[in-house]
């Protein structure tokens, strides 16, 4: 069930998936505008927010509703199959937004929602250079630093980005994640790529920040289940493994980008033909069908395993034992696969659509140029999650940095 009670007014309530459903055909007509500015329009944001959209990992205590996993996954999907950058965005900002919910001690919450009244959080694990940070009185300066990708941070106005931790010598102990305003960070706009244009993901570059010790979050923490929400605390969504609802979460748009472009390439077979070939019409061919079978057979294996991924992750967040390291890195694997499988069915279209999937206005090479840039982010590369997995099930450590499979706890 996907209806939830809106906290602020009771008697109203929301379905965010149909309303993402509803959504799909005006994301659609606006993909020129989109991949022209490099970042959602303000209308799209508009759309999304009416909507309550980014309100689905907002706590119920600040008037969010507070979505379950399987929700925000079929509206994710749902947009996903009007546009993959808007999908995209939304899955990113869900994520920043429970890592603060989950992370970060109420005070902090507060003073964030006190900004506007809204969640708008933006958020980057990885830098993309050496940040440069000094330990001061009650917190820590960022000297410098960049980090690539920041995904919907046009719309941001706070941004989470990782951080070395130094002790009192000066040597890196972890990584910490820190809160800042965005007015105290600096936009280069350089996302200029073939494909989720819209999703905005330009670097960013911070110099001489001081952030205070309750806007750090220490990494470690949240891979490891030790949460610092402790209002949120009671509430199974927050207690979510963070390793794999983040790996999962990535890979839901292009669940939903496939779905868009089976829908096109199906309807297209009864217009085209098969080049030097006697078929005036491609559905006519006995190898079109098989190629039909064959990406539906993909990405229905796709949507079965992160649908079970899902259920997973809200099972052990409503229980009380923990999810065993073999099962963090499953799930981390699985979402890998499953990125591989719609990547597999949306280049099987691709190929067999034939030279007009070369025109950049086409719709079918924006879902193909889509569905290619989303499976690029690191954290689903299957050449590392299969590894990570295959360590662990010959009794190995994991191949990761300390702490982020939780394998040195």
């Amino acid at each position: 069930m996907h209806i939830f009670r809106d906290e602020t007014s009771p008697s109203i309530e929301v379905d965010v998936v149909a309303a993402a459903a509803s959504l799909a055909p005006a994301l659609r007509s606006r993909a020129a505008e989109t991949d022209r500015l490099a970042k959602l329009p303000d209308a799209t944001i508009k759309e999304l927010e009416s909507a309550r959209l980014f309100d689905m990992m907002v706590p119920k205590i600040y008037g969010g509703l507070q979505c379950s996993i399987r929700t925000m996954m079929d509206a994710v999907v749902q947009l996903g199959q009007g546009d993959g950058s808007v999908a995209w965005v939304v899955a990113l900002r869900a994520a920043a937004t429970w890592m603060l919910m989950s992370s970060y001690p109420q005070h902090v919450v507060d003073e964030v929602q006190a900004t506007s009244g809204k969640f708008r959080i933006a958020s980057v694990l990885g830098p993309r250079s050496v940040v440069k940070t000094r330990r001061v009185e009650g917190g820590v300066v960022i000297e410098d630093g960049t980090w690539a990708f920041n995904s919907g941070v046009s719309h941001a106005e706070w941004d989470i980005l990782c951080i070395p931790i130094l002790d009192d010598a000066g040597r890196i102990t972890g990584r910490g994640c820190a809160l800042i305003p965005i007015s105290q960070i600096t936009l280069l706009n350089d996302w200029d790529t073939i494909g989720l244009r819209g999703s905005g993901s330009t670097s960013v570059t911070v110099k001489n920040v001081f952030v205070p010790n309750p806007r750090i979050a220490v990494l470690r923490n949240p891979l490891s289940d030790d949460h610092a929400g402790t209002h949120t605390g009671e509430v199974p969504l927050y207690r979510t493994p963070f390793l794999p609802f983040f790996a999962t979460n990535l890979v839901l748009p292009a669940l939903g980008m496939s779905m868009a472009m089976l829908d096109l390439f199906a309807e297209g077979t009864a217009r085209r033909g098969i080049a030097f070939t006697a078929y005036d019409k491609q559905d006519e061919a006995a190898v079109t069908h098989v190629q039909i079978a064959t990406v539906s057979a993909r990405i229905d294996a796709a949507q079965a395993i992160l649908r079970r991924s899902v259920d997973a992750l809200e099972a052990i967040a409503a229980g009380a034992a923990p999810m065993s390291l073999e099962q963090r890195i499953r799930i981390w694997r699985d979402a890998g696969f499953a990125s591989e499988l719609i990547w597999e069915a949306v280049d099987l279209m691709a190929g067999a659509s034939g030279g007009a999937i070369a025109n950049a206005g086409s719709p079918l090479s924006r879902l193909w140029r889509d569905v290619r840039v989303a499976g690029l982010h690191g954290a689903i590369c299957t050449t590392t999650t299969m590894e990570v997995f295959g360590r662990v099930m010959l009794g190995k450590t994991p191949n990761t940095p300390p702490g982020w499979s939780t394998a040195d706890q």
